[in-house]
């Protein structure tokens, strides 16, 4: 049996992460051996306790959510190209990390915070998702990021007066519009649900619908008004 990955000394798990890397290289794309191996590998990441947390002081409502969407495209990253690590430049988790400061904390900061305008205080701003959108009071919300929506926003979806929502689409995915997401959201189904049922994944289908949300809410409040 294998030592617990977050009893590993750095050496140890260093050269934990990069046994499973080149193992994971030497499978097939799209196997699903390569697939198994990439699971260990990002188990033993997310047990390591050696993620960092980039901009830690900033998005103090916000950082949590960030940090998650910033894991699930890095997670992403790493199963599709795993083959761009080289064990010659480094290790495992300074080539994670390095993506995960530099690049996909600041990707999943964007997509939470599309329309934050200059001179806006970020750590003020609260998320607003259709989840929670019968629960918010309007008044604790930023009227300058998205527009109060009114316990008819389901009904508003569900009738797509001009075919909008329906014709938002994943990209190569018609199957996956954004009234099809946000009524199934609404419903209470998962993130991870939607992804098994559609075969796409989570943070693809996560910027999409907050691109969406925030693209379509002055038409929402338009329907509503």
């Amino acid at each position: 049996m294998n030592q617990p990955d977050e009893r590993l000394e750095q050496p140890q798990l260093d050269d934990r992460l990069r046994q499973l890397a080149i193992a994971a290289q030497h499978r097939s794309p799209g196997s699903s051996a390569r697939q198994r191996v990439l699971t260990e590998l990002i188990g033993v990441l997310q047990r390591s306790g050696k993620l960092s947390r980039p901009r830690r002081g900033q998005f103090q409502m916000l950082y949590e959510e960030i940090y998650v969407e910033a894991l699930q495209h890095l997670f992403s990253f790493i199963c599709e190209r795993i083959d761009s690590y080289n064990p010659q430049k480094g290790e495992v988790l300074q080539w994670v990390n390095f993506l995960l400061n530099q690049r996909f904390f600041i990707i999943a900061s964007r997509e939470f915070l599309p329309t934050v305008y200059e001179g806006m205080d970020a750590r003020t701003v609260k998320r607003l998702t259709l989840e929670s959108l019968d629960e918010s009071n309007p008044y604790e919300l930023n009227p300058q990021l998205i527009p109060h929506l009114s316990q008819e926003v389901k009904e508003c979806l569900e009738e797509d007066p001009e075919g909008l929502f329906e014709q938002a689409c994943v990209a190569n995915h018609p199957t996956a519009s954004f009234r099809y997401l946000a009524l199934r959201r609404l419903e209470g189904y998962s993130w991870q649900d939607l992804s098994a049922e559609l075969n796409i994944a989570i943070p693809t289908l996560s910027s999409f619908y907050q691109r969406c949300l925030t693209r379509f809410a002055p038409k929402l409040k338009t329907y509503l008004s």
